[in-house]
């Protein structure tokens, strides 16, 4: 149940480090209101906002 808590919490806080970069450097956000991708997100950059979401994940199951 710990490593539950601690991926969700890990997962809120990458999230909200990604919207707080996209609005700190004026950049329209990737996401819809829904969570899904807007129509003008490019290939490359889901792959990087993607990536950057797995990491709590690595950091829980892998290191831990």
């Amino acid at each position: 149940m710990s490593k539950l808590i601690s991926l969700i919490i890990g997962y809120v806080l990458t999230f909200l480090i990604i919207m707080a970069y996209y609005k700190i450097n004026n950049i329209r956000t990737p996401f819809s209101n829904w969570g899904g991708w807007k129509k003008d997100v490019k290939l490359k950059e889901k792959f990087i906002i993607s990536f950057i979401l797995q990491i709590p994940v690595f950091i829980i199951f892998v290191i831990l």
